[in-house]
């Protein structure tokens, strides 16, 4: 698969998520574990799309670590509350 295709993929996926969530919030009563399986996959899709958007860029791909705070900075950026 090509990069591009995979880009529009994740891109239309995402939409069909979204799509999928608002069908699921309009029920009477949502269906609590299906809304939630459906953000985790949403996010999923989301983190994926931002590395590609990132790849494509041609800008390294910022690593988060578990904590939430960049593992490896950036040059010229400030560090965040918790980083060194």
């Amino acid at each position: 698969m090509q990069i591009g295709n995979r880009y529009q993929a994740l891109i239309d996926w995402h939409r069909a998520i979204e799509l999928a969530l608002l069908e699921e919030m309009k029920r009477p009563l949502p269906d609590a574990l299906v809304v939630q399986r459906l953000k985790r996959n949403k996010l999923t899709i989301r983190d994926e799309i931002q590395s590609w958007e990132w790849l494509l860029s041609g800008r390294p791909v910022r690593r988060v670590s578990t904590a939430g705070v960049l593992a490896t900075p950036n040059a010229g950026e400030r560090p965040g509350r918790h980083g060194p």
